[in-house]
């Protein structure tokens, strides 16, 4: 399972380098018969070779997702799929084992609440020159799939603070979809295992979160200290200081303490969305 899993990531890095087999091959220093019997699980590439192919398909930070699959040392799950990132796929395989979920962030609606027309233009507004719509509506779609482990048996327990300025001002052209993301928080504040709550403006809550949007997780197992994921330009960054992990858990206590209520978040969103349809 594990070789046929890192060998579909293998082939898949290799058409986003736009690269020929024979070109891999020649700049690997391999035979383009090794290059097929790697990519299509025939045969188990050495370490050497995975490190050798990623640094060549400029993934080479993210070796160790690939050799972790390799040796064995965990099991493949949907965030190992060709198609999901591979700067990604560690946090939501994290994301995808986590017990709590605690994430703040500043700017827009985190992607697990998302509605779908909100996914899609948040992905198209951070969309790097020269990049495809096509890229934007996989993000999208990713979202999509992420958002499943909220409906999940015993699923994860979600906690997020937003800004008003995230629902006042979105990344959506239509009134329409601002209002159908209003909704999607308005039914997701219902739900027994969502938190949400909407932060109130600095001159109010006396509190300034001055850093990137994040992402706490915490796990079921006793011993796994909890998790903390920046979220930055090109790819969320897992922290493992204890000091920064306690720095930020203090740092979102005091945004829950200071934000509106969580039984208030139901009447903060309809004065939004009486603001917006007129």
């Amino acid at each position: 399972m594990q070789l046929s899993v890192v060998a579909a990531r293998l082939c898949s890095l290799r058409a986003e380098a736009r690269l020929s087999m024979k070109s891999a091959a020649e700049a690997a220093g391999l035979n383009t018969s090794t290059i097929f019997r790697i990519e299509h699980g025939l045969v188990a590439p050495r370490e050497a070779t995975v490190r050798t192919l990623l640094q060549l398909y400029g993934q080479g930070e993210h070796v160790g997702r690939l050799l972790s699959l390799l040796r064995e040392e965990r099991v493949p799950g949907w965030y190992d799929a060709p198609g999901v990132p591979l700067a990604l796929s560690g946090f939501l395989e994290m994301e995808d084992q986590a017990q709590i979920i605690y994430t703040y962030c500043p700017l827009q609606v985190p992607a697990l609440l998302q509605a779908p027309a909100y996914a899609l233009s948040a992905a198209l507004a951070a969309l790097p020159a020269g990049a495809t719509y096509e890229r934007a509506a996989t993000a999208a779609d990713l979202v999509a799939v992420r958002q499943r482990v909220l409906d999940r048996h015993q699923g994860p327990h979600l906690w997020a603070v937003l800004d008003q300025a995230a629902l006042i001002d979105p990344p959506l052209g239509r009134p329409e979809d601002r209002l159908a993301q209003l909704d999607a928080l308005a039914k997701a504040a219902k739900q027994p295992h969502l938190a949400v709550q909407v932060a109130r403006p600095v001159r109010e809550s006396g509190y300034l979160y001055q850093g990137p949007p994040f992402t706490l997780l915490r796990f079921p197992e006793q011993h796994r200290p909890d998790a903390l994921v920046l979220h930055l330009l090109h790819a969320p960054i897992v922290v493992e200081d204890r000091r920064r992990v306690e720095e930020h858990q203090q740092a979102f206590a005091r945004l829950s303490l200071s934000a509106q209520p969580v039984e208030s978040t139901p009447d903060v969103l309809d004065g939004i969305r009486a603001t917006l349809a007129q």
